[in-house]
């Protein structure tokens, strides 16, 4: 099963080749010119985007991908551009007002050849007649070769995760001076954007949503959207082929769910190499930058592009950061063995010394030698990326103790005052916002706390230099939504260990001085030593017990069953009954609007009796994160037999600019 980023790139690619598969000369611009070319001649182009769909291109394609489809040149639609009157351009936009204009205005510069304009998503007719009479009156028409609506405009950071783009959603859906117009228009356009990736995924599924908040709107509208495209629509863009329409059979769930139902999941701190990357240097457009000491008192800054047809970083994202560090030290042994293999043979003592070959040297081995080099290039410069990154989380690690934090948030249930009070007093502790995420959590796991401990806790963060705008804000949506602490936060239960760690512990102390010597750094053997080697407990989170609740797993029982709860504390029967009172939509069905009591049973029924349910699209309106991510992928990998669902979210937030978009909420409320 082709994954949504898959899906994505392809129709991207499809794009940049004229609206034509690959190798095709269906367009009217490569027939003409295999016609005085010949077959085979690539068709050079330019590329012209706004700053949105450039995001969506950069997270997905580099600029070697563009080179490989006939992208010469890459220009944002905004810039100041020169002529290049003998090439084709490829507009990829948004359809705005504002984009059309300057679309036009290139048109009439005569820029480039012919224009190929493709939209982010569906054109208005409005829009769409107001460029036919701009380009009619300039008299320029003729060029415009073709105009496509692309449906593509959402971000596809992993295989299976997407996000819309929107940036500090939760904020703007809870700002009591947002209206109602400007509520709506929000919700339209997170709707826009859900439509798009539905359609890129070929698929009509059901809806389910918990009631009375943004997550129902979105699936009130969604449900309209689908339905008026299934009936009235002349073609039917989600069953384009006869693959497509089996497809239909197994119909995922939409599973749109609000971020207020679980705000514990944006404040812990995580222990897995991809989440503990986003959280201390937040990972934008699968870019890293991070600003490190040379030793001599002066910073640099570097940035560092998380591909992930890297195999390293595919087999290792989702893990615990301590067998990460195992990993990168046995592909660093793996590399300078082959390595120190083909300077042997070339006669050289380092790869940097390859051109200077032994010519006395074998015909074979001299061939191996210079097949093998840009392989073994490219596999140190992505060593030396994962060693670099890994050696500036461990510093984090040891300067922040975020081992110690991240122990305590899994045992959290087994925590008191006592000991929030002495992590909040430790000097050693040396970030706040550390102090107040600990604090937060606690807060959230503990519904029955007395006000004086509040008070007392409080004042020990304000000791430590903690600004506590986010935490009242907490307290005050805590207060409205009357939440469900069980619900809210998954640490309530011990968990279950994910495997035995002594054996890992050894191992991880023992590779400090292989990876000094590898980094030529003295001080990273000293800061392993000073990690604690831990596992994340097999929890399952509230966004992950509703999905399995929502894909039908516990029909036939009250509860999420007695696993879950051994792991997960009373979280998961709280999501069961939560979910009982979901509302259901199904657009394929001629009954419009929520399919309610004994109809949604009925169809929850059906969809698990024609397995169905094995696939399910989970969406976060306000905000979500790697480790809700994770735990979804777990999850369905684990699950026999295994599921697919896809995550996605207004946004892909870190605890920092969520507690940032706390604090604004709290002067603002």
């Amino acid at each position: 099963m082709e994954s949504l980023r898959q899906r994505q790139i392809a129709s991207l690619v499809r794009m940049l080749h004229l609206n034509s598969e690959p190798n095709s000369t269906d367009s009217s611009y490569a027939a003409t010119e295999s016609k005085s070319n010949g077959a085979g001649v690539p068709i050079w182009k330019v590329l012209v985007f706004d700053s949105f769909c450039r995001d969506v291109v950069s997270t997905v394609l580099r600029v070697n991908d563009l080179r490989d489809n006939g992208v010469t040149v890459h220009m944002l639609l905004e810039s100041q551009r020169s002529s290049i009157s003998d090439v084709p351009a490829v507009y990829f936009v948004q359809p705005t007002t504002e984009n059309i204009k300057r679309i036009v205005d290139d048109i009439v510069r005569d820029l480039y050849e012919l224009y190929y304009v493709n939209f982010s998503t569906s054109l208005p007719r409005t829009l769409l007649e107001d460029f036919a009479v701009q380009t009619t009156a300039s008299g320029t028409s003729h060029q415009i070769a073709q105009v496509y609506d692309q449906y593509l405009n959402f971000l596809c950071p992993e295989e299976n995760m997407f996000s819309l783009h929107f940036p500090n959603t939760f904020e703007a859906i809870h700002n009591p001076s947002m209206t109602d117009t400007a509520m709506g228009a929000l919700i339209d356009r997170i709707v826009t954007a859900l439509f798009s990736v539905l359609l890129t995924l070929k698929t009509i599924p059901t809806i389910c949503a918990p009631r009375g908040n943004a997550a129902e709107m979105v699936a009130t509208r969604l449900d309209a959207k689908l339905r008026e495209h299934i009936m009235n629509s002349r073609h039917n863009l989600f069953a384009d082929s006869a693959e497509d329409i089996v497809t239909q059979s197994r119909r995922p769930v939409l599973v749109l769910l609000d971020r207020d139902l679980d705000l514990s999941s944006m404040l812990t701190h995580s222990w897995t190499y991809q989440a503990l990357i986003h959280d201390l240097y937040d990972i934008q457009l699968n870019q890293v930058s991070i600003v490190q000491d040379d030793g001599s008192g002066r910073t640099s800054k570097r940035s560092y592009d998380i591909n992930t047809n890297d195999a390293f970083w595919e087999s290792n994202a989702m893990l615990p950061f301590p067998e990460v560090a195992i990993n990168i030290d046995d592909a660093s042994n793996a590399f300078k063995r082959e390595a120190d293999e083909i300077t042997r043979m070339g006669g050289v003592k380092s790869l940097d010394e390859v051109g200077d070959l032994n010519m006395g040297a074998s015909t074979k081995q001299l061939q191996r030698a210079i097949t093998t080099l840009p392989e073994l290039t490219a596999r140190k410069a992505n060593i030396d990326m994962h060693m670099n990154i890994a050696t500036s989380l461990l510093e984090m690690i040891k300067e922040r103790q975020l081992d110690v934090l991240f122990q305590m948030e899994e045992q959290l249930g087994r925590q008191t005052k006592a000991t929030i009070l002495e992590a909040i007093n430790d000097p050693e502790k040396k970030n706040p916002q550390d102090k107040l995420r600990l604090f937060a959590l606690y807060m959230l796991a503990n519904d029955g706390l007395r006000p004086g401990d509040i008070e007392e806790c409080e004042a020990a963060l304000k000791l430590a230099g903690c600004d506590l705008a986010s935490l009242e804000y907490i307290r005050k949506l805590r207060s409205l939504n009357k939440m469900n602490a069980s619900i809210t936060s998954p640490a309530l239960g011990t968990g279950t260990s994910a495997g035995p760690s002594g054996d890992l512990l050894g191992k991880f102390s023992s590779i400090s001085n292989r990876l000094a010597g590898f980094t030529d750094s003295s001080s990273l053997g000293s800061i392993f030593s000073n990690v604690r080697n831990l596992l994340p407990s097999r929890k399952q989170l509230p966004v992950t017990c509703l999905v399995e609740s929502a894909m039908g797993n516990r029909a036939n029982a009250g509860g999420l069953g007695a696993g879950l709860r051994s792991a997960a504390g009373g979280s998961s029967s709280t999501a069961a009954r939560m979910f009982e009172d979901f509302v259901h939509f199904d657009p394929k069905q001629a009954r419009r609007g929520n399919l309610a009591g004994s109809n949604a049973n009925a169809l929850r029924g059906s969809l698990a009796a024609d397995g169905a349910a094995q696939e399910a699209i989970v969406f976060v309106v306000g905000g979500g994160n790697y480790v809700e991510y994770q735990n979804l992928m777990e999850f369905a990998q684990r699950s026999t037999p295994r599921k697919h669902i896809v995550y996605g979210s207004t946004d892909i937030v870190n605890a920092s600019s969520f507690l940032a978009q706390l604090s604004r909420l709290n002067e603002t409320s």
